[in-house]
């Protein structure tokens, strides 16, 4: 089945498991040596061979060795701290979120999935986070970007997103150095159609990342998708971005609850013109997702 991901959308949602596919491929093959059945511990072994070369790409991934192409002009480099978190809609956890935020001190969060009541909730952390800027589509829910640092050219991202509109924003750090950073939420692909918008919106998040070149760029969020997926590689590909998680191992952030379960569907894709520092995930502060936490050098 996932072998048919790129043009089958149950493909799609089968591709993600190779880590635990072949896990479970080699219980298997102990099981039926065990049993004595050499002829099924073989299609076990085999099946957990061909998942742990599915799998090799992402786990053996490494950050690029060059620096960034687009030079950073005279002074230090700038480390720019991003964090993104799910918050969950149904979750009542807000001063789990509020401790997170307090410990990490990111320079910019994108939160999705917030509610009025997130909102009231976290009201206190404006002091803190004096810059902010929040989408509302269909539904209750929406998408809220909290800043330390001035932004501009702030505005919704036109990608269709259109029960949490997607964020763009140019945060402006130390020394004048700016990022631009897409806080997205991606459509939840769970039928056909569904899974169709998502990958309408990756292509036209491919195409708003490919024209920012001249500057920093960061794409965070829960995208519904993890990195085995075509469509992920496709949007690393078309928009010239590659996964802040490379070099750092496996990064499962949902569900929060079954980690044996675990994939990594929260990500920040980066362009040429960003160093990553470090790439983490969070505790799961109530929420079915993990925060994560990106360190990035201007």
């Amino acid at each position: 089945m996932a072998t048919t991901a790129g043009s089958f959308w149950l493909g799609d949602l089968a591709v993600h498991f190779p880590v635990q596919y072949a896990a479970l491929a080699l219980v298997a093959f102990v099981v039926f040596l065990i049993l004595r059945s050499p002829a099924w511990a073989a299609l076990a072994l085999a099946v957990a061979a061909f998942n742990t070369l599915s799998a090799a790409p992402v786990l053996a991934a490494r950050p690029p060795a060059v620096p960034p192409t687009v030079a950073r002009g005279p002074g230090e480099p700038v480390r720019v701290r991003v964090a993104s978190i799910n918050v969950l809609y149904t979750n009542s956890q807000f001063q789990r979120v509020a401790d997170f935020i307090h410990h990490e001190r990111p320079d910019a969060i994108v939160l999705v999935e917030m509610t009025e009541a997130w909102r009231r909730s976290l009201a206190g952390l404006d002091r803190e986070y004096p810059y902010h800027y929040a989408t509302r589509g269909v539904g209750p829910r929406g998408m809220n970007l909290w800043s330390r640092l001035p932004m501009k050219d702030v505005g919704v991202l036109p990608i269709g997103a259109r029960q949490e509109p997607a964020i763009q924003a140019t945060l402006i750090a130390a020394q004048g150095r700016q990022l631009r950073l897409f806080g997205v939420h991606a459509t939840w692909p769970m039928a056909p159609p569904s899974a169709a918008r998502r990958n309408e919106q990756f292509e036209l998040l491919a195409q708003h990342a490919r024209a920012t070149t001249a500057l920093p760029l960061v794409v965070v969020g829960d995208l519904n998708v993890t990195p085995f997926s075509p469509y992920f590689r496709r949007l690393l590909v078309d928009g010239r971005l590659r996964s802040a998680a490379d070099g750092f191992g496996w990064v499962p952030t949902w569900p929060s609850f079954l980690l044996p379960a675990g994939i990594q569907i929260d990500h920040a894709l980066v362009n040429a013109a960003v160093t990553v520092q470090s790439f983490r995930p969070g505790a799961a502060d109530g929420s079915d997702h993990r925060p994560i936490i990106v360190d990035l050098l201007l």
